[in-house]
């Protein structure tokens, strides 16, 4: 039994001058835990949109966050796993995009191709990071599912175009094929000395329609 601004409660709890009962109490420090986190995901993408990610330390993304260094070990186990969420928000954001443009029906193949490659060249952190965990970034067993699960959601609206397109024998692996095709060039162009990143953006949109094109021809 306590006092709480003037009210005898039992199972009731203070947050400033409101009383709060023990399920809005629980679903309060809920949403404080999840508000954290959200500060400690959006510094972290501003800080990996400035420098190479890999050289983003926890020290720099908890002085952004304005949390301690220990917060986001609270949520993270490693800094991989942070580098997971954040790359796991530009995949669904990819996602979504597809799905938007697309509404109930299949993807138009050119355009998911013009679009996939627009989008790396508009997040680049993504670009980036996905290339370091495919080759090998250090995940949990946790962490990993998370990943093929995400990857294999994307995978499938790829797939989705080319059956669409009438590309439909071995699909799922002219879908991998694609893939590899469309990240293959951003490696290839997406740092290319001596070019504007609008020259970057111009060309690499160009090889996606001239790959989306050679995908189309060979059926």
């Amino acid at each position: 039994m306590r006092i709480c601004s003037g009210y005898l409660e039992t199972k009731r709890y203070c947050k400033g001058n409101i009383i709060l009962s023990e399920p809005a109490l629980k679903a309060f420090r809920q949403q404080e835990r999840n508000n954290r986190r959200d500060m400690i995901l959006t510094s972290a993408r501003r800080l990996f949109a400035t420098k190479d990610f890999r050289k983003v330390t926890s020290r720099q993304i908890a002085k952004a966050a304005g949390v301690s260094i220990g917060t986001i070990y609270n949520y993270y186990a490693n800094l991989d796993e942070l580098f997971l969420d954040v790359f796991l928000k530009n995949a669904e954001a990819i996602r979504s995009l597809i799905d938007k443009k697309s509404g109930n029906k299949a993807p138009d193949f050119k355009t998911l191709c013009i679009d996939y490659v627009a989008f790396l060249n508009d997040h680049m952190t993504f670009y980036q990071m996905m290339g370091y965990f495919m080759l090998g970034g250090d995940l949990s067993p946790e962490a990993t599912d998370k990943l093929n699960h995400t990857m294999r959601a994307l995978m499938d609206r790829i797939e989705a175009g080319m059956r669409e397109a009438g590309i439909g024998d071995d699909s799922r692996l002219k879908s991998h094929a694609l893939f590899s095709a469309l990240n293959g060039l951003m490696i290839s162009y997406a740092r290319y000395p001596g070019r504007t990143p609008d020259d970057i953006r111009a060309h690499t949109l160009r090889l996606a329609e001239l790959i989306a094109d050679a995908f189309l021809a060979g059926g």
